[in-house]
């Protein structure tokens, strides 16, 4: 008997025997003896293949899951590293021209100098075919003091003349130093070009990773839930709805945590830094504490009854003194050991300007954006990227912030996650203690919620807020 059939029927044997009835008749066959130790061995094994199945099919749909997760970070992040190729790109060539400009009117100034230079040869040579030359001076005047007076004249013209010969050579100096300046310019300007070209194409081979990876991963999937799905005797569409319930649940715990080490972490590195909160948050209803003085405990009260204490005891008579030796001379002392180096904690410089109405305005503006598609680099011009958004947005209400995303962290000013209100701005990092590693940013709209350009594919949307992989702390403009 094959080993299927010989397992379907030691099935049928152990649900008969748990159901307490009569054996089962398929086929036309009744079953008149029970299977054997071989046959219900086989059965549980199988049983035990199927779980297994069952289990190495979720795990594949989790590891896709996460796989995607990874390729859509490293989008986010050549696409952040495009944005600041192409700002070190407008950088240089507004230094080239400024160069340019620069070595434009050394130039002009060089010439001027040298034209002035000329006409003073003019003017001496004038002179001296006019017969003011030295001989001429001594022989034709009329007394000692014309003679005086027509050398006084020469040595004037002489000294214009050495003047205007320094002046000449340094313009002509400056000239030069500045093309040169404006050739390096020019040098580094196309070193950014390449730069932001390479960044864009290797943003763009990402990308294509990603789009080739997410239908591999739509194709596997559709295959692990036709699986599951018979393993289940289930329907596709159940199994779909079942990982999707699955996954929500997972996300939703995952979220939940990831918020929760998100508000430690904050947590942890204002107290590091010895603040409550990060300096440059303005809202926050938390009044900065006055610098205690030196030799100030936490503790006033007892501090103050420590100082009480040591004021009665030096008020107590002393002791009458007794006769001791004379202490053995203390050792060498010897030095400390050097206490291990603290990490530096994260930073938290930057200034906040916008007031809440400014959020507010700020997050109507990019609402009014949903719906527009992802652009590389974009400013609206047809599209945005996520910074490109975040930037405007704030402009449009009135409070200019830089460009990128990882320029933006560092200058605006920093609110704890439970301050947060419209307008404020949320910042995702591959490593979230370095600010160089951000790779995405988002307005967040309140309630949970958050305004975003997500990625090449993805139009602006409005989005529940992701806990996981944020900075530090929220930015307010």
């Amino acid at each position: 008997m094959p080993r299927t059939h010989r397992t379907s029927r030691v099935m049928s044997w152990l649900a008969v025997a748990l159901l307490g009835g009569a054996p089962v008749v398929t086929g036309g066959v009744a079953w008149a003896e029970p299977p054997s130790d071989d046959d219900v061995a086989a059965a549980h094994a199988a049983a035990d293949a199927a779980a297994l199945d069952v289990d190495g099919a979720q795990s594949r749909l989790d590891a896709i899951r996460a796989e995607l997760a990874r390729a859509e970070a490293a989008v986010q992040t050549a696409a952040e590293d495009y944005a600041e190729a192409r700002e070190a790109l407008a950088a240089a060539q507004e230094e080239t021209q400024k160069a340019r400009d620069r070595a434009d009117r050394a130039q002009d100034a060089e010439a001027r100098a040298r034209s002035s230079l000329a006409e003073a040869y003019r003017t001496t040579a004038r002179a001296n075919e006019n017969g003011l030359g030295p001989l001429d001076v001594v022989t034709g005047a009329r007394d000692v003091g014309d003679v005086v007076s027509t050398e006084a004249a020469q040595r004037a013209v002489d000294r214009k003349i050495a003047g205007a010969l320094a002046r000449q050579a340094d313009l002509r100096s400056s000239a030069r130093n500045a093309d040169a300046r404006w050739q390096a310019a020019r040098t580094a300007q196309q070193e950014a070009s390449e730069a932001a070209e390479s960044a864009f194409a290797t943003a763009r081979r990402t990308a294509d990773d990603l789009a080739a990876r997410t239908a591999a991963a739509e194709h596997e999937r559709d295959r692990l839930f036709a699986r599951l799905a018979d393993l289940r005797s289930t329907s596709v569409a159940l199994e779909r709805q079942r990982e999707a319930d699955r996954q929500e649940r997972v996300a939703a715990a995952r979220e939940a945590d990831a918020r929760e080490r998100a508000e430690d972490a904050a947590a942890s590195s204002a107290t590091s830094s010895g603040a409550t909160e990060p300096r440059g948050a303005p809202g926050s209803s938390a009044e900065p504490q006055a610098d205690r003085p030196d030799g100030a405990t936490a503790d006033g009260d007892r501090a103050d009854d420590t100082a009480s204490g040591s004021e009665e005891q030096a008020a107590a008579p002393d002791p009458q003194p007794t006769r001791t030796r004379e202490p053995a001379p203390d050792p060498a002392p010897r030095p400390d050991p050097k206490p291990d180096p603290k990490p530096d904690p994260p930073p938290v410089s930057g200034v906040g300007q916008g007031t809440a109405a400014q959020g507010r305005e700020a997050l109507a503006w990019a609402r009014s954006k949903i719906g527009v598609a992802y652009q590389w680099g974009g400013d609206g011009d047809p599209g945005y990227d996520c910074s490109g958004l975040t930037a405007g947005a704030w402009n449009a209400a009135g409070v200019w912030i830089t460009r990128t995303s990882r320029s933006q962290y560092l200058t605006v000013g920093k609110v704890s996650y439970g301050a947060m209100r419209p307008g404020d701005l949320i910042f995702y990092a591959n490593d979230t203690s370095d600010p160089s590693t951000i790779r995405h940013v988002a307005i967040y709209a309140g309630g949970g919620m958050m305004v975003e350009a997500p990625r090449p594919g993805i139009d602006v949307r409005e989005a529940p807020v992701r806990w996981d992989e944020v900075m530090p702390y929220a930015g307010r403009p």
